[in-house]
């Protein structure tokens, strides 16, 4: 996978992510990621956020904690 389909993928993540996760849109996060011109900062946001939800799933500390109880970053703190 190259570099920019990675990062694309990414910003479909997040665009998924703060829209709370609706069911039946990947296609048009898809699309929108590709469309738009991310920044440096941004794209390492995004990074952050994928690498603190991959921790969160791996198991983390909170092992008796189920994918329901783990919120999205854009629900936690403040925009």
């Amino acid at each position: 996978m190259s570099d920019d389909d990675k990062q694309r993928r990414e910003r479909a993540y997040w665009l998924w992510e703060n829209e709370g996760r609706p069911e039946g849109r990947h296609d048009n996060h898809w699309t929108q990621a590709g469309e738009q011109d991310v920044s440096d900062q941004e794209s390492e946001d995004v990074t952050k956020t994928n690498q603190e939800a991959d921790q969160d799933f791996a198991g983390g500390n909170d092992a008796d904690r189920s994918a329901i109880d783990i919120k999205p970053p854009s629900a936690i703190s403040p925009d």
